[in-house]
């Protein structure tokens, strides 16, 4: 418990901190990530940029420790949580495309909200509640069991309730919170090893989470991408989509494909327009160490 009670006090530092300096500091932080990056996750990063977007070897390289550095900003954000609320959230987070959300939420079908690790996803969550929508995200539990709590406890602050990606508990849940009629946030562009579409991204194969096209066909719930920008004069922008449902058609396969294969698209798109903000040392295509560690 020594690692949470030090994140509490870390956080409480960072609260008192002007915005500026805090910023710079996140900055600093960032580059240590990428120093402390092991260098083959960089190369399979830097490698699978050029294959994904075209890019020369040396903006590439660019790419992939811009986007480690972002994790300096936000460290420093969600530490900053205890600042966050009803009152302040637009100051911090500019929102486009907030009617789609209202108007799926006031379908009264549950609302499933898609997004990436891109941008920072704990802050997109942090955005959706605070503009009073009931809210469930869907997190992994981490291995380190004083930080899962720091971070739960920093989500649940901020409005969101929270329930694990795997358990019996967690499926219920998941089924409550669309049965009320509320929001539930996923994180679908990794391979959970879970059930998923065997699908395209950048024209190579993954496997990708099949839950919101299932969750959606199953409900008739709106399908909600969401993602999180920065922009280079620093300010934070959440782009919310127009809404993807899930066809119910008698081949259920095709239809959660399908679906699938319309996130992915949003996901590419979202992509090339701010590839810094896309976690490319996170081995997608499951071929990393085989390729790049030596």
């Amino acid at each position: 418990m020594i690692a949470y009670y030090a994140m509490k006090i870390i956080s409480k530092i960072f609260c008192i901190l002007p915005l500026s300096v805090a910023l710079f500091i996140g900055k600093v932080l960032g580059k240590i990530a990428v120093l402390a990056t092991p260098k083959w996750r960089l190369d399979m990063a830097a490698g699978n940029i050029a294959e994904c977007l075209g890019t020369s070897p040396e903006e590439s390289q660019i790419i992939a420790e811009k986007s480690m550095e972002k994790f300096g900003r936000l460290i420093v954000e969600v530490l900053r949580f205890p600042k966050l609320n009803s009152s302040n959230i637009d100051e911090i987070v500019a929102v486009e495309g907030l009617e789609y959300l209202e108007q799926a939420y006031n379908q009264h079908k549950g609302v499933i909200m898609t997004t990436g690790h891109f941008g920072n996803w704990e802050l997109l969550g942090a955005t959706v509640a605070l503009h009073g929508y009931p809210m469930l995200s869907i997190a992994r539990k981490q291995n380190n069991g004083a930080m899962d709590r720091f971070i739960n406890e920093y989500r649940e602050m901020v409005g969101q309730k929270v329930a694990y990606n795997r358990g019996g508990n967690e499926i219920l849940a998941i089924s409550r919170m669309l049965k009320e009629k509320n929001l539930l946030g996923i994180i679908f562009d990794q391979d959970t090893n879970d059930v998923g579409v065997k699908i395209k991204l950048f024209g190579k194969d993954v496997i990708t989470p099949a839950g919101p096209a299932i969750l959606s066909r199953m409900y008739g719930s709106p399908i909600l991408p969401i993602f999180m920008h920065y922009h280079e004069n620093g300010e934070a922008i959440a782009k919310i989509y127009p809404p993807i449902y899930t066809e119910k058609s008698k081949d259920k396969d095709k239809d959660i494909y399908d679906a699938t294969e319309k996130l992915i698209a949003i996901l590419e798109n979202e992509i090339r327009s701010n590839p810094y903000m896309w976690f490319w040392v996170h081995d997608r295509w499951k071929d990393g160490k085989a390729r790049f560690k030596k």
